[in-house]
């Protein structure tokens, strides 16, 4: 980690906020096998029926299943529906 990131999470924990609310890590949270939300990605690589790619600053992500659809998607955050087998963060 960054000297500068390191700064924005200690920033992010004095002021009692989220860290990835100010920060460059992405942040991934699935709903059961059919949802995942992705915030602070950096746009769509791949959008297929039965795989996803995200970019995010550091790291892509892969997303293997099928029948996905974009349910959500702006400059912050994205979520994907369909049926989730796999997720590869590379």
């Amino acid at each position: 980690m960054s000297k500068f990131n390191k700064l924005r999470s200690k920033l992010a924990d004095d002021l009692e906020i989220p860290n990835d609310a100010i920060s460059d890590n992405f942040d991934l949270r699935m709903h059961g096998n059919n949802k995942v939300i992705i915030e602070n990605h950096r746009g769509i690589t791949i959008y297929e029926n039965d795989v996803v790619g995200i970019k995010t600053k550091e790291n892509n992500i892969m997303i293997k299943g099928s029948k996905f659809k974009i349910e959500e998607i702006n400059d912050y955050k994205v979520i994907i529906k369909g049926v989730i087998n796999e997720i590869i963060i590379s």
